[in-house]
């Protein structure tokens, strides 16, 4: 019986011990980044791993065969396409890049709305061109054929973007019908904030976004949360070092334009982006940038999040 026993309270300091290993895992991502909140169980999570398989390629106004998901997707504007390295490194450079996560194309996996989302990337301006507004730039909950794509819908637009811009600010951009926008800080409507104490933004630097997006109060609002990582410099040795940018809550009274919107099946201005809409985008402008360590994941809100700075 005493060995029975200890048999017994063997394994369950073992399965003790494994478990703690695995929610300790879990914190983090593939790339070795903090997980904010973790993944919702059964999700689909696209990921850039497949940029670091040897294979170095051109994605130019199509899909990238290496993806697991086949979400890729390049709906660029005036660009020789986008570049993968091989090793881990995609680069965007031109009049208007565009580098589409699709995840309405269930070709390969099933689709995923990503809804509520935590993304994750790490960015390096490589030029000095672009347009003040443009930088790193990424825009969640879009529909697959806004922003003036081939055969494209502008009433798809429907996006919340997070910006870090080429002019040292930063914002939240809101779009119903392209290309009317408007844009959102703790400063008010149409009024960014400094990011780089009135400088612009550095050249040759890896910079860290982490933007979160969920519906809040039974889907009748939604919040934007902006994290930036400017110490690690695209090493992120336990986890990253995150410092909070800034959020908001489009409650209704965040207009997208100054009238009513009209050829769409919504005319309000006030539209609350309440559904996922099932494509995420990565954009710059007149410019040239990496990026690395990618992730976009749908994540559960009622979890308790990681503790973050």
């Amino acid at each position: 019986m005493k060995l029975v026993k200890k048999v017994v309270l063997l394994f369950l300091f073992f399965s003790f011990a494994c478990n703690i290993i695995a929610q300790k895992k879990d914190n983090k991502d593939q790339f070795g980044i903090a997980k904010f909140y973790p993944t919702k169980e059964g999700s689909i999570e696209w990921n850039s791993t497949h940029w670091n398989n040897g294979i170095s390629r051109n994605i130019k106004y199509s899909k990238d065969k290496y993806d697991p998901t086949n979400y890729t997707e390049d709906h660029s504007g005036s660009t020789t396409g986008i570049e993968v390295d091989g090793k881990g490194i995609m680069k965007m450079a031109g009049g208007s890049p565009r580098f589409h996560i699709n995840s309405l194309d269930a070709t390969k996996v099933k689709k995923q709305y990503y809804l509520n989302i935590e993304f994750t990337a790490y960015y390096r301006r490589t030029g000095n061109t672009g347009a003040d507004y443009g930088g790193m730039v990424v825009g969640v909950r879009s529909g697959p054929l806004a922003h003036s794509t081939n055969g494209g819908n502008d009433c798809d637009a429907t996006t919340y973007y997070a910006r870090f811009r080429h002019d040292g600010n930063w914002d939240f951009e809101k779009e119903l019908k392209h290309p009317a926008s408007s844009y959102f800080t703790s400063n008010g409507l149409n009024k960014s904030e400094s990011l780089w104490n009135g400088n612009k933004m550095p050249e040759n630097k890896w910079i860290g976004m982490k933007y979160i997006v969920y519906n809040m109060e039974n889907n009748t609002k939604v919040k934007l949360e902006l994290y930036i990582d400017t110490l690690s410099n695209g090493n992120p040795i336990n986890g990253g070092i995150w410092t909070k940018v800034g959020e908001i809550i489009d409650a209704g009274n965040w207009p997208s334009q100054t009238s009513l919107i009209t050829g769409c099946a919504y005319t309000n201005p006030n539209k609350i982006i309440t559904e996922g809409n099932g494509t995420c985008l990565l954009r710059t402008d007149g410019d040239a940038a990496e990026y690395k360590m990618v992730s976009l994941r749908e994540i559960t809100i009622g979890a308790k999040p990681k503790k973050k700075n």
